[in-house]
C-alpha cells in the first residue's frame, strides 16, 4: 500500500508536470503553424482560454459542497493573476525582444519559492532552492539566440516578462494555498471560468473578429488550444492536489527543452523550422539542457 501511495505521489508531483511540458511542446509547434495564417496572439489566447475552461469542468466530479461566499474572492484573485500574467507575457513576446523575454520568463521558477516564503507557507529545503536557481539558468540558456535588439525594447521586454513571470508564479502559489479550502475539485473549474470571463478584456486588441479566422486555420488553432488546455489541467492539478509547487515548476520548465526538440525533429514538416541554431547557440542550449536535467535530478535524489 505504501509503495502504491509513493507511486501516485511521484506521478502527481513529477509525472503530471512532465506530461504538461511535453504537451506544451506540441502546442508550440501548432502555434507556430497557426501564426502563419496571420492570426494575432490575442485571438489565439482567447480561444485557448475558452477551451481550457471546458477542459477544467470535469473537476466538478471531485467537488464537495461549495465554501461560504466570503471565500469566493480567492478564485477571482487567482483568475485575475492568470489573465494579467498572460497579457504581460504575450505583450513582452509580441512587442518586445523575444531573445530577452523568453529567458526572463524563466524567472518564474525562482519567484515561486519567494512567494511561498512571503505568504507564510514555510521555508523550502536548500536543495529545492538550488534546483530552482539551476533550472532558471538552464531556461535562460535554452532560450539563447544570436538576435540583438535596441535598448528601449530590451528594457520593455525585461519589465513585462519579469512582471508576467511574477504573476504566473503567484498564480501557482495561490492555487496551492487556497484550493484545499475549496476541496480542490470546485476551485479549479470556478477559477478557470472566471479567467475566461476576464479574458473578454482582450476583445479591444483583436485586429479582426473571431469569425474572420480562416476555416483552414482552425485545425491547427483548435489543436494548439486543446494541447494548451490539457497541459494546463496537468500542471495545475499537480500543484493543487500534491502541493509541491516549486518541484512541479522545475519539472515543468523542461517544456523549453521539449519545444526545441520538437521544432528540430518535426518543424520542417509542419512549417515551423528554427534557423537560429548556430554552433554557439547549439552549445549553450546543450549546456542548458544538461543543467536542467541536473536540477531535476537534485530534486529527485536529494
Amino acid at each position: 500500500m505504501q509503495l502504491l501511495s509513493n507511486l501516485v505521489t511521484i506521478t502527481g508531483v513529477l509525472g503530471l508536470p512532465l506530461l504538461a511540458a511535453i504537451l506544451f511542446a506540441g502546442s508550440a509547434l501548432l502555434m507556430k503553424r497557426t501564426a502563419g495564417w496571420g492570426i494575432e496572439i490575442w485571438r489565439v489566447s482567447f480561444v485557448c482560454n475558452v477551451v481550457s475552461m471546458v477542459a477544467f469542468q470535469p473537476f466538478w466530479f471531485l467537488a464537495d459542497d461549495l465554501p461560504a461566499w466570503s471565500l469566493w474572492w480567492q478564485p477571482l484573485v487567482v483568475a485575475l493573476l492568470y489573465v494579467v500574467g498572460q497579457v504581460l507575457t504575450l505583450t513582452s513576446l509580441s512587442q518586445g525582444e523575444i531573445s530577452v523575454a523568453a529567458p526572463v520568463l524563466g524567472l518564474k521558477i525562482v519567484f515561486v519559492p519567494i512567494f511561498l516564503w512571503l505568504l507564510g507557507a514555510g521555508l523550502l529545503p536548500v536543495s529545492t532552492w538550488v534546483a530552482c536557481l539551476g533550472a532558471t539558468l538552464a531556461v535562460m540558456l535554452l532560450n539563447t539566440t544570436d538576435a540583438v535588439g535596441d535598448r528601449g525594447r530590451v528594457v520593455f521586454s525585461l519589465v513585462t516578462a519579469m512582471s508576467g513571470a511574477a504573476a504566473f508564479a503567484l498564480f501557482d502559489v495561490c492555487v496551492q494555498l487556497w484550493s484545499p479550502t475549496w476541496g480542490r475539485g470546485a476551485f479549479l473549474p470556478v477559477m478557470m471560468g472566471m479567467s475566461t470571463l476576464l479574458s473578454f478584456v482582450l476583445f479591444p486588441f483583436f485586429k479582426q473578429p473571431l469569425r474572420s479566422i480562416p476555416r483552414d486555420a482552425w485545425p491547427s488553432l483548435s489543436g494548439a488550444a486543446a494541447l494548451i488546455a490539457l497541459q494546463a489541467v496537468a500542471i495545475v492539478a499537480s500543484v493543487a492536489f500534491w502541493e509541491q509547487v516549486a518541484v512541479s515548476n522545475v519539472v515543468y520548465s523542461t517544456r523549453g527543452l521539449w519545444s526545441l526538440a520538437a521544432v528540430w525533429l518535426l518543424g520542417r514538416y509542419l512549417g515551423a523550422s528554427d534557423s537560429s541554431l548556430t554552433p554557439r547557440v547549439l552549445l549553450l542550449r546543450t549546456a542548458g539542457a544538461l543543467l536542467l536535467f541536473g536540477s531535476i535530478a537534485l530534486l529527485v535524489f536529494v
